[in-house]
């Protein structure tokens, strides 16, 4: 699991009646604990005729982190929106709409918002940490493990990027150096849970199952810090996988297995089309695949989301290498598909399709995944989940036969 961590922490909502900006409004607006205050504080400092500029910027980026607390993404990135109208360079409501952007899954504009921000403050471990968790997102595994790095450099104290520098480490299949980076992590905070589940599951890849056992139960133990909820959703993960694997040991199915097999999995998942509808399904179908490849025992599962025509390519390619190595190799695919004069093809989300001449331009063939799979030594498996539709069809100039 990885961490998140927000920028800024200060309250805000709507519906309350508006009175004159006071002075007891601003210092509500700026550090009121409860959101809904701080929201109703806010509109009143917004719509006191008086305020100065600086005021407003206060106003609309505390009330716009006041949503983001209630998960009202779309008005917080609105009030951030009208924060850097009046002040461009109002470095807090930059990373803080970077913050909801990427809980929108808007993951381009969140790492936008987040470069403009590290060129006003080059050594923010927090926000060099949510970059590298949106570039992640899209699949850019390298591009994320060196912001990782840099947040490690900039702060070697900061455990949120070495607990998700260790979670690409063991994508990677790296799984000693993941163990380090987790270890690393506990001695600097010992309650920080994530990391020892996180850390178990690299043991249990590892066929250790009495390590992985007992960094499960420290975390179904430990009180940790109630780190906006995180502890409390690692306890009960940690509490179902102590349970699971003390069955497992018991019945004789989690014993350590010299030369065990290795599975590897690519799991994509495209739904926020630019040139054609969104789809609602194909991300949430591929997480939840993926969840289920990784408790089946798959050493290594790989996940792409809203994949651009060249990220699926680069991410193909660096798949095929691993699947050599591997006794099973599976690709899974949900979003949108094409066939073309017999060949079919995988569409990603920045493709425009203007002519069907185009699809073998915009497009990544069905073969170009078969071929990667073909590495492994036992199983070989492409599942393709697409949507049947051409959502391109109706401005297409058909030089060939789509469908």
């Amino acid at each position: 699991m990885f961490r998140h961590m927000t920028i800024v922490l200060a309250g805000l909502l709507l519906g309350f009646p508006a009175l004159a900006g006071s002075e007891e409004d601003r210092r509500e607006c700026a550090a009121n604990q409860s959101q809904d205050d701080r929201i109703a504080a806010c509109s009143r400092v917004l719509e006191d005729q008086g305020a100065n500029t600086g005021l407003r910027t206060m106003a609309y980026r505390n009330r716009g982190i006041a949503y983001t607390g209630k998960k009202l993404f779309e008005l917080a990135v609105f009030d951030f929106d009208e924060a850097l109208k009046l002040s461009p360079q109002d470095s807090s409501s930059l990373a803080n709409r970077g913050w909801a952007l990427a809980q929108m899954g808007q993951h381009d504009r969140a790492i936008a918002d987040y470069t403009e921000f590290l060129k006003l403050s080059p050594r923010s471990d927090r926000v060099r940490n949510n970059r590298a968790l949106a570039l992640l997102r899209k699949g850019d595994q390298a591009a994320a493990l060196a912001d990782f790095e840099e947040a490690i450099r900039v702060n070697p104290r900061y455990v949120p990027a070495r607990n998700n520098r260790g979670l690409v480490l063991a994508r990677q299949n790296k799984l000693d150096e993941a163990i380090a980076e987790y270890s690393e992590a506990l001695k600097i905070d010992p309650e920080y849970l994530l990391a020892y589940n996180n850390r178990a599951r690299a043991y249990e890849a590892k066929g250790d199952v009495q390590a992985a056992l007992a960094d499960f139960k420290q975390a179904a133990e430990r009180e940790g810090l109630n780190r906006h909820d995180e502890d409390a959703r690692a306890k009960a993960t940690a509490k179902q996988q102590v349970e699971r694997l003390t069955k497992a040991v018991a019945e004789g199915k989690a014993a350590p297995r010299p030369g065990a097999e290795r599975r590897v999995a690519l799991v994509i998942g495209n739904s926020a089309y630019a040139h054609a509808p969104a789809l609602r399904n194909p991300v949430n179908d591929a997480k939840a695949f993926a969840a289920v490849l990784r408790a089946i025992g798959f050493t290594e599962v790989r996940e792409l989301y809203d994949a651009s025509l060249p990220t699926l390519g680069s991410t193909l390619k660096s798949f095929g290498d691993l699947a050599a190595g591997a006794d099973w190799a599976v690709i899974y695919y949900a979003g949108h598909g094409i066939e073309v004069n017999g060949t079919n093809y995988l569409i990603p989300v920045d493709a425009i399709l203007e002519q069907a001449a185009h699809v073998e331009d915009e497009a990544m063939p069905l073969s170009r995944l078969l071929s990667k799979v073909t590495a492994a030594s036992k199983l070989q498996l492409v599942i393709l989940d697409a949507c049947r539709n051409n959502p391109f069809t109706g401005r297409m100039k058909r030089s060939g036969q789509a469908g």
